[in-house]
């Protein structure tokens, strides 16, 4: 049986659609939407042409267009023949042929056809979200009823012959009042939601106020009866109608300022049409104009005003977006950043990582001042603006207290940044304590490992080749003595050997450069400024001793590393002509300069800070708790300076 019900094409016997014993069957959508439009365009048009027969002295079909182009745009062009048969509906209740009925009826279909088509292949939004949009439905509603103004001429007329310009102005009258009825309903249709109904309830006293404002134009609109008094009314009316339509759409959204477009449409239309109200005592054509002129003002205000809004509206949702992108990343960034003022240097913004490298909690740092984790002795706890590293560069380094009392070593990076309109600093702080000490770890261990070597050499390879060459050259002296073949080769022997004695002796001193001098940094500095005269530039070493130096061998050795790689670096890369080595000691720290008259670095408010000499001497000047600058010299040169902490001196202390 399931067969049969299924062979007889009812469909009965299908999966899905088998219908309870008296249960009606469902009338498809399609179907309804199809009846609901064809009966929405014959009253509209059948209405617009039976003006004349209440009074009117013309006839105004306006709205069919808007509902057929609307309804298309809305539901989609599908429901094309619902427009065709309403509209051979309304031309065969006007009396007209069959043929021409037929003609006549497909240019309506035919021409929201279209413009529906150019609006979805040219990407229109229905929300009019773009400023795009307001153009793109104008031109393609001129379009599209440019074609149904042409095929409706044409069908009336079929067997009549009418005067080109009869037929111009029909054309002209036909494609005027289908696009003012597009732009009176379409939007109102397209826009025609729940949360367009939503919007207006959420403000009823706003809504309230704006209706009032509506009915006291309506009213304007209708009582202005007096012929003497409309010309002077007619003016404020129009500008103050266009007004409402404006402050309805920026209120209230698309679909309240297009229901009140139409409404003052309407009434408008009207009172032209029946002579009456403001519109009283305009001739017909000029009337027209004006009309059709006061329609596409508001129609043109309400849809740009929309489309301005909406990118309005999508540029701050936009910016929200990346704001929300920017906070997350900011927060779930490993990296500990925050954001200050530049000013008053209090927190504005901090990140997680922050919270614990430093052990505060956010309230607690967004409380507080940068100036705040500054360690004991530390100057600054974030670069100045003159200071500010590029990306290219090196960090600013500093020393940080954290809330349990440890101190940081910690490497910044600061960026200028906008904070809502505000002007900010965003910070990159990373905590270094472990890599600096692990690199002034391994800077001590090569050191100790270069001076074992040294001492290896020294006390061993030396002394044997010492007692080589004093052997080799006791055999020499005897040779000579006894006048053998060979003693001028043990001469030339022995002086090979004492050779061989001097390069161990410079390689000892390479290795560890104050073990000549005792450890006396000011006379390895002197030494180092005697080997660098030799070239031909002119190298003074000055010092001032307020105090005994009382650093370690290893901190001496770092001291004299760092004006040895700022010599090179002044000789080899600034051409310079004269170098002085300033080295003062105090009772608690040291100082150490090397200046330069040479080129200077190329930008003078970001001197060189990169390149592996440059890291070094940062690290070894780490090593010792002290801090490296390097900066541009007036009115050229550079200058290398090295501060340190010192212990002070206490019953005695190996000379500087």
């Amino acid at each position: 049986m399931g067969e049969d019900r299924a062979a007889d094409g009812s469909g009965a016997g299908r999966p899905g659609t088998e219908r309870r014993p008296g249960t009606r069957p469902r009338v498809p959508p399609a179907l309804l939407q199809g009846l609901l439009l064809a009966a929405v365009v014959y009253a509209t048009g059948a209405l617009g042409f039976a003006l004349p027969h209440f009074g009117a002295r013309l006839a105004l079909p306006l709205l069919p267009s808007g509902v057929a182009v609307g309804a298309l745009v809305r539901f989609g062009r599908g429901l094309w023949p619902a427009v065709f048969a309403a509209e051979l509906a309304v031309e065969l209740g006007n009396g007209t042929g069959l043929l021409q009925s037929l003609i006549v009826a497909a240019g309506l279909p035919a021409g929201a056809w279209v413009t529906t088509r150019t609006l979805e292949r040219r990407g229109f939004d229905p929300n009019f979200a773009r400023a795009r949009d307001v153009p793109l439905f104008l031109a393609a509603t001129a379009v599209g009823m440019a074609l149904t103004a042409t095929i409706g001429v044409l069908g009336l007329s079929m067997g009549r012959a009418l005067p080109g310009a009869a037929s111009l102005v029909d054309w002209a009258r036909w494609w005027s009042n289908t696009i003012v009825g597009v732009l009176l309903v379409a939007p109102l249709l397209i826009a025609a939601r729940r949360a367009s109904i939503e919007r207006l309830l959420e403000r009823p006293l706003h809504a309230a106020v704006f209706t009032a404002a509506l009915l006291l134009v309506v009213a304007g609109f209708a009582l202005t009866t007096d012929p003497a008094l409309a010309p002077g009314v007619r003016s404020p009316m129009l500008v103050a109608s266009t007004v409402l339509v404006v402050i309805g759409t920026m209120r209230f959204g698309l679909f309240a300022s297009a229901a009140v477009t139409l409404l003052l449409s309407t009434v408008a239309a009207l009172s032209f049409a029946f002579d009456r109200g403001l519109l009283h005592g305009l001739p017909e054509i000029g009337g027209l104009v004006l009309l059709w002129s006061y329609v596409g003002a508001m129609t043109g205000f309400e849809l740009i005003v929309t489309a301005l809004l909406a990118e309005r509206d999508a540029a701050a949702a936009e910016r929200l977006r990346a704001e929300r992108r920017y906070a997350e990343v900011f927060e779930a960034s490993p990296q500990p950043l925050w954001v200050h003022d530049p000013a008053t240097l209090g927190f504005l913004l901090v990140n997680q990582a922050t919270e614990r490298q430093y052990g505060y909690s956010r309230e607690a740092l967004l409380g507080m001042r940068v100036t705040e984790l500054a360690a004991p002795g530390e100057e600054r706890a974030v670069p100045g603006p003159e200071v500010t590293p590029r990306g290219d560069g090196e960090p600013f380094e500093t020393r940080h207290l954290s809330h349990d009392g440890r101190v940081l070593e910690v490497e910044m990076w600061t960026r200028p940044i906008d904070f809502g309109g505000q002007n900010a600093v965003l910070v990159f702080a990373t905590d270094v304590t472990e890599r600096k000490a692990l690199g002034r770890a391994l800077i001590d261990a090569i050191a100790g490992e270069q001076r074992r070597i040294g001492q290896e050499m020294h006390d061993g390879l030396g002394q044997e080749l010492t007692g080589l060459s004093l052997s080799m050259r006791a055999i020499a002296t005897r040779a000579e003595r006894e006048r053998l073949p060979f003693a001028a080769d043990l001469e030339q022997l022995a002086s090979l050997i004492a050779a061989c004695i001097q390069s161990a002796r410079r390689i000892v001193h390479g290795l560890s450069p104050l073990s000549g001098a005792d450890g006396n940094l000011i006379a390895a500095l002197n030494g180092l400024a005697e080997a660098g005269s030799a070239s031909g530039i002119q190298i003074r070493v000055n010092t001032r001793l307020e105090a005994p130096l009382t650093l370690p061998l290893e901190a001496r050795n770092h001291l004299f590393r760092i004006a040895q790689e700022a010599l090179q670096n002044a000789q080899k890369h600034a051409n310079a002509r004269h170098i002085d080595i300033e080295f003062a000691v105090r009772s608690d720290s040291v100082r150490l300069a090397v200046l330069d008259d040479g080129r200077g670095p190329p930008d003078p408010a970001q001197p060189p800070t990169a390149g592996l000499g440059m890291r070094t001497m940062r690290y070894r000047a780490a090593s010792i708790h002290g801090r490296l600058s390097i900066r541009p010299r007036s009115p050229r040169g550079t200058a290398v300076l090295c501060e340190a902490p010192q212990t002070p001196a206490k019953n005695s202390a190996r000379s500087a």
